[in-house]
Formats: C-alpha cells, structure tokens, sequence
C-alpha cells in the first residue's frame, strides 16, 4: 500500500526559521506526534511507499508570524525512505486557510497520479478544516482511496471562544464534523471520542506514540533537586493550581521548574516577583526540553479531572514524561487509559490533594523516585514504540472493505 500524509511538520531544513518567525506558543507536541506516526509507517514493510505533504502548522501574519509567506528552504526532504513535500503558502490571517485548502487538494491529487492509482492511504492529520475539506474533495474523484483521520483533538475543544468567535468557531466545528463523516476512517486518543464520529466510520484507538529517538538516549542516574512542568500555560491545564499549590507546600529543597508559553505566563512571573522560588525558563526548543525532563527528580501534569474536556484528551506530555526514566506525578483523568496509571503517581482528589502529594514525594528517597520512573518507562518501550502503535491502525485499515 501507498501512503500519502497530509500534516504539518516542522522538518530539519525549516525548523529554524519557523523558530526565528513564531510569536509565542509553538505546536511541538503536534510536529512530535506526526514524526512518530511517519516513524511508523516507515517501519512497516506493508508500506511500499511514503510522501508528507507538508503545510507546517505555524501562527498567521501578523499577530503570531513574522512573515507573511511561508517559503521553505527545501521544497523536497527525505526521511528515511519517507518523502517530504514542503509547500509554500499565504500566511495571512482568514486568506491563509482558503489558501491551505487549495492546496491540500491539488497536491493530494498531482501525488495520487505518480501512483498510478494504485492502493491508498490518505491520512490526514488532525480536524484541520482546510485539510478536511481538501481531502473530500479529492475523495469525489478518487472514490477508491482509503480516507483517514488522526484526530488528536476535537475542533470544539481546541482553545477558549466568547462572544462572536464563539459562535463562528462552532459553526466550523458543526462544518468539521460532517465533512469528517464522509472519511472512512478516524483514529481517535481516548475511549469517549469514538461517540463524535458516525458508526460507519472504522475507528482506531491510539492514545499516543513515544518518540524513540528520546528513548535511546542515556539514562541520568542523579537527579536534580527540582520540579518540572513543561508545556501549554493555560489555566485550564492547572498552570495556577500547580503553582498555588507548590507556594503553600513551602519545599525548601526542591525548586519548580516551568517552561512553555501561553495566556497564563504573567501568572508564573508575578508569583516569581512576590518571591516563590519558581524559575520560569520560557518556551524552549525541544531538545532543551528533553534534558530538563531526564534531570529533574519529579515530572508533573497539573490539569485535573474537572472539565468535560478530559474525556476527549490524552495529554501527550504523559508518554514524554514517561519515557524519560523520571516519575510522573498527575490527577487520574477519564481520557487516559487505566494501565497508564499504575506506572505513576496519582494526586487524590480535594483542594489540598497537589499541595500535599509534593510534600508527601519530596520525603521520598531518590532510588524509590527511580524504581517508580524506570518501571513506567519499561511500559512505554515494551507498549508506545512507533512500529507498534502504528501497525493497530494499518491492521483495523487492512480489514475495511475499501482497501
């Protein structure tokens, strides 16, 4: 079978001018995700054949792009035996999705004739709507090729609306979800999201895939004397509740470690300000990232089990922060599987649960904090790899009568 993924990575030969352009937040979980599954594909000896159409996932001019083109420095890559096709597009705010769609759909139809129409998979990451309706518009004439969602998130849950952009957004989402009924098939992260799509629809669950490239690197047998959260600042994923509750367990020996970007960084700083012995290291490149999480004693998901969102939310920082070697410490949420949360630990429910649970951990001895690390990255390795999780989804695909 041929494999043709529509995504939006950040490739070697673009990854630093994407870095340079951005303001504010970047999609590193999203670039991460979409390498791991091309990971996979590329791995499975199934797969005769692999190209990326790629359209990165970048903030719009001019708010959050510098540049108002995307222009790669490559318009060709090649990973491995997997094909990369950067594209350069209009990245003007409203006119920059118009041009997304427009160009999905002639580049998915200009690669489907180099196939010669022979069997494929087109994958397309994410509820992206351009990308939705580009690839229903292929489909219209290529009846025969096998169409798939990797749906990481739901539209309706992808940031906080109000007013006049609350109504617009869910007047897409409606959009998204029935051009997404017209797909074959959709891979959902958790259990609750398989009820947002038709039942015609095959559905894979796949909640998230380690990146093997992080795993292989050497273990750190002494951990640094601090806690780490890295990720989205946002109140919604408990930035406020993690630091109210590190301020009153009063840690002398272990400082809080924060890294990332978002609506809550004036929150971070102005506790740092009133004296919290928080060190706030901004949004980092991933690699930074990493080294922050293999040396630090303790990895923490602050966002509770409160909002309906956690039902259709894998967070995928979990398999990250399991594959260090490093323990992870989060409140047991409905979207993550329950064989997940034997391998770390959890915070007990209550106003206090956080507070207390940091001071309970930090009374621990480093080889208990190691045991309990190692265990959960055992279980990733031995579960997450990329071949494996893949393989579910080229299986469940395998077995649909349209392919």
């Amino acid at each position: 079978m041929n494999i043709i993924f529509l995504g939006g990575i950040f490739s070697k030969g673009n990854k630093s001018d994407i870095l340079l352009n951005s303001k504010g937040g970047m999609q590193f979980a999203a670039d991460t995700l979409q390498k791991n599954y091309i990971e996979g594909l590329s791995k499975n000896k199934e797969v005769d054949s692999i190209s990326v159409i790629n359209l990165p996932f970048i903030g719009a001019y001019p708010k959050r792009y510098k540049n108002i083109f995307f222009l790669p420095a490559n318009k060709t890559e090649y990973l491995g035996r997997v094909t990369i096709k950067n594209t350069p597009f209009l990245n003007l705010i409203f006119l920059k999705n118009l041009h997304r769609l427009f160009l999905s759909a002639k580049l998915i139809l200009s690669e489907t004739k180099e196939l010669n129409n022979s069997k494929t998979i087109l994958l397309c990451y994410s509820m992206h709507l351009p990308f939705l309706l580009g690839c229903y518009f292929v489909k219209l004439f290529k009846k025969d090729m096998h169409l798939c969602i990797i749906a990481p998130d739901l539209p309706e849950y992808m940031a906080a609306r109000k007013g006049v952009s609350k109504f617009v957004f869910s007047l897409l989402s409606r959009i998204s979800y029935i051009t997404a009924s017209k797909f074959d098939s959709v891979v959902v992260i958790t259990k609750h999201m398989t009820n947002k799509f038709p039942n015609k629809l095959n559905k894979v669950l796949i909640e998230g895939i380690a990146d093997p490239q992080y795993i292989s690197t050497a273990d750190i047998t002494e951990r640094k004397k601090y806690f780490l959260y890295s990720g989205t600042l946002d109140q919604r994923y408990g930035i406020r509740q993690l630091i109210n509750s590190y301020i009153a367990s009063d840690l002398k020996d272990y400082k809080l470690y924060i890294c990332g970007d978002g609506d809550d960084r004036d929150y971070i700083e102005n506790a740092i300000s009133n004296g919290a012995n928080i060190k706030y290291l901004g949004q980092l490149d991933r690699e930074k990232v990493l080294t922050l999480q293999k040396n630090a004693t303790l990895l923490i998901n602050p966002r509770d089990n409160e909002s309906e969102y956690t039902k259709y939310s894998f967070p995928s920082k979990i398999i990250e922060y399991m594959s260090s070697g490093v323990p992870v410490l989060m409140y047991w949420l409905d979207g993550i599987p329950d064989e997940y949360h034997q391998y770390c630990y959890l915070i007990p429910p209550g106003p206090d649960g956080l507070k207390n649970k940091l001071i309970e951990l930090s009374l621990l001895s480093e080889k208990e904090l190691f045991k309990t690390g190692i265990s959960a990255k055992k279980f990733i390795i031995e579960n997450k790899l990329p071949k494996l999780q893949v393989e579910k989804l080229l299986k469940s695909i395998s077995e649909t009568k349209n392919v």
